[in-house]
């Protein structure tokens, strides 16, 4: 099995279809994955929620270390990011964080895997998670503060011959940062496997000409397998940007700032 094209990692394959109450639903590779996400998130939220048994070392492995490492870092976080309200607590998004955080981490990593599938390609799935947060942090704005949830649009000091310009152009920045959320992601999961994709393409080509250029062809290898590990501190780092940019949203609608 190889793949012809750069883009051909990005195509959506139906594995089998079934029939539901008249209705035809199709199970594809990116429900595979994104699920296979989703199971690994609530596989760890479980495993952090078990209280620890008899057996339980009290000095906590690399697994354990791993998932504190994660637990604390979304943790301080939120806490450093949204500012409680008079009414909510900051730490009460702390749940919904910490999933984003790891369905987007490990949907990133699976992606990674030799014939996997990244779904954060899939920009309708990236730009569903941001205008969902952005629609989210929207009527939660409106349920705290009512009317003046509108003055988040409307910079303090501004001139009233300015106001109907500042208001569009404000209005027009909050939906395109709520847009780039998404974009941001898909783009940059994008790049990412399409150079790999393309670097062993040529790499693969060229050390099939001859003996020689077989020899020489390892030398650029090591440079894909360098390119290949960033790529996993990038996935890192975009399910990370995902997050607190979602706390300056969640932030925004709570304090208007």
């Amino acid at each position: 099995m190889f793949i012809t094209s750069p883009l051909e990692q990005f195509e959506l394959n139906n594995y089998f279809g079934f029939y539901l109450f008249n209705y035809h639903f199709d199970f594809s590779n990116f429900g595979f994955y994104l699920g296979l996400s989703a199971l690994i998130a609530i596989s760890l939220a479980i495993i952090n929620l078990t209280p620890y048994g008899s057996g339980a070392k009290i000095v906590p492995q690399k697994f354990g270390i791993a998932m504190e490492a994660i637990y604390f870092t979304m943790l301080n976080l939120v806490e450093n990011q949204i500012h409680s309200s008079k009414t909510v607590s900051g730490q009460s998004y702390f749940p919904f964080i910490w999933s984003l955080f790891v369905l987007i981490l490990f949907s990133n990593f699976l992606g990674l895997i030799p014939y996997g599938y990244a779904t954060t390609a899939q920009l309708i799935f990236t730009l569903g998670l941001s205008i969902s947060i952005l629609i989210g942090a929207t009527i939660l704005g409106l349920q705290q503060h009512k009317a003046k949830f509108f003055g988040l649009f409307l910079p303090s000091g501004t001139p009233t011959p300015l106001i109907p310009l500042l208001v569009l152009i404000e209005f027009v920045s909050y939906i395109a940062r709520g847009l780039s959320l998404g974009i941001r992601l898909g783009a940059n999961i994008i790049a990412g496997h399409l150079t790999m994709s393309i670097l062993g393409g040529l790499i693969f080509t060229f050390m099939g000409l001859n003996l020689i250029t077989f020899i020489i062809g390892f030398l650029p290898i090591t440079v894909l397998v360098a390119i290949s590990l960033l790529e996993f501190g990038i996935a890192f780092i975009q399910a990370y940007v995902f997050a607190i940019l979602t706390c300056g949203f969640i932030n925004d609608s709570l304090n208007l700032h």
